[in-house]
């Protein structure tokens, strides 16, 4: 069992102990922690990891002081052996170990799903950000165009009135002369 006070790694007993394995029960050093990872029958433990890891907390039942072992497929609760044969004797129930599995593979599955959903919908954002900013591209040009036509008929009128002043004054300095 674990020592929450020494708090060193129970292989090696000099490291410190941060890595707590859940299916050892079994406090590692980083070290000892691949190590454990790298054997073929622990390569799929997990770990909790950090300072202030409580190894001494464990699932009981409250009711009887005895370990979860059995998961109500009814009720959705764990169960120890005392509850399956006093509350949940006509339940359908399994190992906890298997229903776990089987939770996390429903879990992932919805996890996955949602991921795809969200990943379809930041495609979707991407797409109407990028159709958003052709747009703006558009009516940039759009205004360039008219401001360009505006100047032109605006150099027109300005020539035109140049001309026709020129004319006038021509006029004028013959009809002085």
């Amino acid at each position: 069992m674990a020592q929450a006070a020494s708090k060193t790694c129970e292989i090696c007993v000099s490291g410190p102990g941060h890595n707590y394995c859940e299916q050892c029960d079994q406090l590692f050093c980083d070290g000892c922690k691949i190590s454990h990872l790298r054997t073929k029958m622990s390569k799929n433990h997990t770990f909790l990891s950090g300072p202030n890891i409580n190894t001494e907390v464990k699932l009981y039942c409250k009711e009887h002081d005895e370990n979860f072992i059995y998961y109500c497929m009814e009720c959705s609760l764990p169960v120890c052996k005392i509850c399956a044969i006093k509350n949940h004797k006509k339940h359908d129930l399994s190992e906890i170990k298997e229903s776990l599995e089987s939770i996390k593979a429903e879990v992932k599955i919805d996890v996955e799903t949602k991921i795809k959903k969200l990943q379809s919908k930041i495609a979707d954002i991407n797409q109407g950000t990028h159709t958003y900013q052709a747009d703006v591209q558009k009516v940039i040009q759009a205004i360039q165009e008219e401001g360009r036509h505006l100047k032109e008929m605006i150099d027109k009128k300005v020539e035109g009135l140049i001309i026709t002043l020129k004319e006038k004054d021509t006029r004028n300095v013959k009809a002085m002369s």
